[in-house]
């Protein structure tokens, strides 16, 4: 226990029960701090969870899975306005202009997983987070980092030269290869357009884009390829009117996704961590400008069939 929380309850418990000796002429063994049914016992535990003090009292642990903790986390970048976090999907949070850091205050009890997520950009400025997901374990977390910096405008995107295998293990874990690929420009951060709606998700609804989860395409921005300008997303970070110019070349790469930009949660090769052939994966066909066919232009084929191309975007 805090020595100065341990000391505070121990002057607290002496003022209570003398009060009630010398105002109250209260019988002191009615005023017991190891009796739950004792209200001295109830106000030295409401300290306790306000002290996030999880140490057992009397020899047993009445409040650890009560106290609630903060997640927090560092915010670097931030010279716009926009930047929306959210808590597991149901807590949102707006981070301010210039703000250093984030709270998420007292919300997720010990044992409790958390994810920390970018909901929303900020206006011409791209988030990225580390150390978004975890557990608490009877302490606050303050380890989350959020860093912002200035996004293309317009962002390229290119087809990699090479096939790539469908069980890298999640759809993020294709961005290594979109970096390090043959066709790389040599500069940038690039993302593979490829979803499996856990690690990242393009839209829930259909053509909304709500519920993003560590989406590629930017809102509102230009996006060419080396034929030139294919067009501008809209304020969802999504394509949703033909394209001016063609996507890509002709070719066959993984997306997971559905023509609205949902996720074929059934055709994802096993949330991309299977070769096997008792799943499949789904495919966006580029020698188009239509958006049901750069999203899901080929119909879905056996994960054991042959590696695919991927569609790297500029961050």
């Amino acid at each position: 226990m805090n020595t100065k929380i341990q000391r505070f309850i121990h002057l607290f418990s002496i003022f209570y029960l003398l009060n009630l000796i010398l105002v109250y002429c209260q019988p002191l063994e009615f005023n017991n701090v190891c009796d739950p049914s004792d209200q001295v016992f109830k106000e030295v535990q409401v300290l306790k969870i306000i002290g996030k003090d999880n140490s057992p009292l009397c020899g047993k642990d009445y409040i650890s899975t009560f106290i609630p903790y903060t997640i927090s986390g560092s915010v670097s970048g931030l010279n716009n306005s926009g930047l929306m976090l959210s808590l597991n999907g149901i807590v949102t949070l707006p981070v301010e202009k210039g703000s250093k850091d984030f709270y998420f205050m007292n919300i997720i009890t010990s044992g409790s997983s958390y994810s920390v997520k970018v909901l929303n950009q900020p206006t011409g400025l791209f988030c990225n987070l580390t150390n978004g997901d975890g557990i608490v374990k009877n302490a606050d977390i303050n380890t989350v980092s959020v860093s912002c910096a200035p996004t293309c405008d317009p962002c390229f995107l290119f087809l990699t030269n090479s096939g790539y295998p469908p069980n890298p293990g999640s759809a993020k874990n294709f961005d290594t290869s979109c970096n390090s690929d043959g066709n790389y420009p040599g500069i940038g951060n690039y993302k593979a357009m490829v979803v499996d709606g856990v690690t990242r998700t393009a839209s829930i609804g259909a053509n909304v884009g709500d519920g993003q989860i560590d989406w590629v395409l930017a809102p509102n921005r230009t996006y060419r390829q080396t034929e030139g300008v294919i067009g501008t997303t809209n304020s969802a970070s999504l394509f949703v009117s033909t394209l001016s110019l063609r996507f890509s070349l002709n070719s066959k790469y993984w997306t997971g996704l559905n023509t609205n930009w949902t996720t074929n949660t059934g055709n994802t090769c096993d949330l991309w961590r299977s070769n096997s052939g008792s799943f499949s994966g789904v495919m966006g066909q580029g020698n188009s400008t239509a958006i049901s066919d750069i999203t899901a232009g080929w119909a879905p084929e056996a994960c054991n069939v042959s590696n695919q191309q991927l569609i790297c975007v500029e961050q």
